[in-house]
């Protein structure tokens, strides 16, 4: 059997997390083989090699997976300064088990536990966007305009929430009662009864996790969450399992987690890829520039999916501007006003929500123009409103603090020269204006627009005039940027290139 790291075959037996077992090997509590170990980098083979914590052999457990229904004041972890008791008052099992997907004291219903490390990490992984589903008991009745930016995805002080699948139920569902901050009642003798607001239950599938999400998503759009209540992750359904309760998954149920975490491939396999793939090293930011309809954001958008990068087409920001601009009967010459709407609109730039053909949603104040700001007119109006300042200013701070996450590709006019300058890698697509006009057309006729070449081809090239005769952030390729001329190339081909760039930049890179 092939050497592993000692925290993992610790963490295998049933020791704890790779992180407490790594404190158990700096501690000097761990020997291999009759010699204490405390280098983390060390290996062994798990079949052969005498592995002891404070002196006892490491013996494999068996591998458990229970599903419990968590009642609200229960901890998902053990914090005693909290003040709550842990779900390990309700599961009295031999195993060391841990959480897959925590959830809120506050909030109730599916926790999935497991020593199984390896699958709890693929679950847990947000690369592979495992559905979460939960119930939302909220107060008042939210409009469809808000439904839709849940959906869509909203704000929140550490970034904007993935898109989400939400439905507002008409009628509650089945065995959840009143919770008792939704019952009438007084704070003390001689007050009056606290009369509540109407309550509705929205059912939401999330693909993400972050710390009390649904209650913050909510609570921004102006509706408490007064319940939240997980019913299933992945496969796994809560079912008829009553709160504090649980019971020992059925083999079935562990066939379908196992296949939802690996899709099909044998984890042995599948670890091996993930291994040599975290070896390499990728640019953290990547910035694509280019004049209009260069093919920047196609590219862009395929790239980022290759990766597993956040996409971002920023033009798309400045044409919402010019959409709001034009909607609210703005004049695009008056630049104190257009800039004035580019620094109070709340804009978000999302993967598509919708399969309807778009490429990415766009959302102005919680309303959708994802196609509004491909229409001929927003076209003509975004190079003047693009060009003023105050309005530049506004998207750059959005963009930049896009960015601070990392792993990001971004494509644009001036990202490589002034929004991301530090940028690991830049690229910068051309093409002739002629054929880039000729895709424009094109792309107008796919999307049912009436079109004329001729006019296309002049209004690509007033916007390259004024793009790069601009004063402030003028279109121009970074000095450090690669330039590729996709004339001649198709799609495929101009990827294959950018592939081509990124392997160039993994090998000069790469950690030894």
């Amino acid at each position: 059997m092939a050497e592993e790291r000692l925290q993992k075959i610790l963490a295998q037996a049933g020791l704890g997390s790779r992180r407490a077992c790594e404190t158990l090997i700096v501690a000097g509590r761990v020997t291999v083989d009759g010699r204490v170990v405390t280098e983390l980098g060390t290996q062994a083979d798990p079949a052969t090699a005498d592995v002891r914590v404070d002196g006892e052999p490491l013996h494999a457990q068996r591998l458990r997976y229970v599903m419990l229904h968590k009642p609200a004041g229960y901890l998902s972890g053990m914090d005693p300064r909290a003040g709550y008791p842990s779900w390990e008052e309700l599961v009295k099992v031999p195993e060391r088990l841990f959480v897959v997907g925590r959830l809120d004291h506050d909030s109730e219903g599916l926790l999935l536990l497991t020593n199984d490390g390896a699958l709890a990490q693929r679950l847990l992984h947000p690369k592979h966007e495992h559905p979460k589903i939960y119930l939302v008991q909220v107060e008042g009745v939210p409009n469809e305009r808000k439904i839709r930016r849940l959906q869509h995805g909203v704000m929140l002080d550490d970034g904007p929430t993935a898109p989400a699948k939400v439905e507002l139920l008409a009628t509650p569902p089945l065995g959840f009662g009143k919770p008792k901050s939704q019952q009438m009642g007084s704070g003390g003798p001689g007050e009056p009864p606290v009369r509540r607001r109407p309550t509705r239950w929205l059912k939401v599938t999330l693909y993400e996790g972050r710390k009390r999400q649904l209650r913050r998503m909510t609570a921004l759009l102006g509706h408490e969450a007064l319940r939240v209540i997980r019913i299933s992750i992945g496969p796994l359904a809560l079912g008829e399992l009553r709160p504090g309760k649980w019971r020992d998954l059925a083999p079935g149920e562990v066939r379908a987690l196992r296949d939802a975490a690996y899709g099909g491939h044998p984890p042995e396999l599948d670890a091996a890829s993930t291994e040599r793939k975290t070896k390499l090293l990728l640019p953290n930011t990547i910035a694509i520039d280019g004049p209009s309809a260069s093919g920047k954001s196609t590219i862009g958008a395929r790239l980022a999916k290759d990766l597993g990068y956040l996409y971002l087409d920023t033009g798309v920001m400045y044409r919402a501007v010019a959409a709001v601009v034009m909607a609210r009967g703005v004049s695009v010459s008056d630049e104190a006003a257009v800039t004035t709407l580019a620094e109070q609109v709340e804009l978000q730039v999302l993967p598509a929500t919708i399969a309807d053909g778009r490429d990415v949603t766009v959302l102005a104040d919680g309303a959708d123009i994802s196609w509004d700001i491909r229409k001929p007119a927003i076209e003509r109006a975004v190079s003047p409103v693009s060009a003023y300042r105050g309005v530049r200013q506004a998207m750059v701070l959005q963009q930049r603090r896009i960015a601070l996450d990392g792993r990001a590709v971004m494509v644009g006019r001036d990202i490589g020269t002034v929004v991301l300058p530090d940028a690991d890698l830049k690229i910068y697509l051309d093409a002739a204006l002629q054929v880039r006009a000729e895709r424009r057309y094109r792309e107008r006729l796919a999307r049912g627009e009436q079109a004329i070449l001729d006019q296309v081809l002049v209004e690509l090239r007033r916007r390259d005039e004024i793009d790069s005769q601009r004063q402030h952030s003028p279109l121009a390729a970074a000095p450090d940027a690669i330039v590729i001329d996709s004339t001649n190339l198709s799609i495929d081909e101009v990827m294959a290139f950018v592939r081509q760039l990124l392997q160039r930049w993994t090998q000069t890179h790469q950690r030894h």
